[in-house]
């Protein structure tokens, strides 16, 4: 769908759209939802520093465990975990909330988006589609489908789609030649914007490989690359656990699924387990989900106690409907 997306999309900060009007915020009152909303540097700042601390000791480990393959694997792969849930820091950023300051959100977010492999502006626009859209089938692209053989839950999980995405984004940026899907999202008085944006990307990532290779050195596969694949299967899981099997419906309410996740995991990404929290009210810092859970369980209709258990169910979900020949509970619902 080309042309004026005015009619349809609500853009970034927008809830919903009239082919897909988004239903749950309204359990939220205004002057809870005003409190909630303020917004400071501290919290981020924090955390921020948090995950930079994290991310050092992972190199630390790396090095340490140096010539010893048994120690230097887990310690790249824990590394990796923290490297891809800097997707959280990267997520809040492009809604303005991770920090007051409009710089360092923008700073930090650039930053972050870089060193995972992701153009900022670009994923910007794409996550506010991913938030008009909800579980919409044609026109939210970040959903997920949902597993429909085993093989097919371990592709997702591996990021059998993800990666070749991943480089299709950077290769269609540096050229420009942008998919109809990615025209939806991508206003045409961003283009040359976007396009700037990976161009600088793309030229970054080939001058660190040439320098790399110039000095036959591996620090950037050892301590970057390795560890940045390694751990994807990670995220790949926790973004499944979001949406998946929930309702491919229009209320919020139904449609994004909440995890109550370990106190360490819910630190290194930035409080996302709030996920339907997050979505029925994006305006809210990372920070204040806690509070907004707490004001909101009660109406939440996809709740669950752990993503090992988001996962069982997705799979006996999945073996159910393999024995039977039918499509997957939960798709579609």
């Amino acid at each position: 769908m080309q042309g004026d997306n005015s009619a349809s999309y609500a853009g970034i900060g927008g809830i919903g759209s009239k082919i897909w009007p988004l239903t749950g915020p309204e359990i939220i009152s205004r002057d809870k939802l005003k409190t909630l909303r303020a917004r400071t540097n501290r919290p981020g700042l924090i955390r921020l520093a948090v995950h930079l601390s994290a991310l050092a000791l992972g190199i630390l480990a790396i090095y340490l465990s140096a010539g010893t393959l048994w120690l230097q694997i887990p310690a790249m792969f824990a590394y990796g975990i923290v490297i891809v849930l800097l997707f959280a820091p990267l997520h809040e950023c492009s809604h303005g909330t991770a920090f007051h300051s409009r710089w360092i959100n923008h700073l930090v977010g650039f930053a972050v988006a870089a060193f995972t492999f992701r153009p900022f502006l670009y994923f910007k626009y794409r996550h506010a589609a991913h938030h008009t859209f909800t579980q919409h089938e044609d026109h939210d692209p970040d959903i997920v489908p949902f597993p429909t053989s085993l093989r097919d839950y371990f592709g997702q999980i591996l990021g059998l789609s993800f990666w070749p995405k991943l480089v299709g984004t950077l290769w269609r940026g540096s050229t420009g030649h942008f998919t109809e899907d990615e025209r939806e999202f991508l206003p045409e008085s961003v283009f040359k914007q976007v396009m700037l944006e990976i161009r600088l990307l793309v030229l970054a990532y080939i001058a660190i490989a040439a320098v790399s290779i110039y000095f036959g050195s591996a620090v950037a596969l050892v301590y970057w690359l390795l560890p940045r694949f390694m751990g994807e299967p990670v995220l790949r899981a926790i973004r499944m656990a979001e949406h998946t099997g929930a309702e491919e419906s229009p209320n919020l309410l139904a449609n994004t699924r909440t995890t109550l996740a370990n106190p360490v995991l819910r630190l290194l990404y930035w409080n996302m387990p709030f996920h339907a929290e997050h979505h029925l009210a994006s305006s809210v810092p990372f920070h204040a989900l806690g509070k907004l859970h707490a004001e909101v369980s009660p109406h939440l209709q996809c709740v669950s106690k752990g993503y090992f258990r988001v996962h069982r169910e997705i799979l006996r979900e999945v073996r159910k409907s393999s024995r039977a020949g039918d499509t997957p509970a939960g798709q579609g619902a």
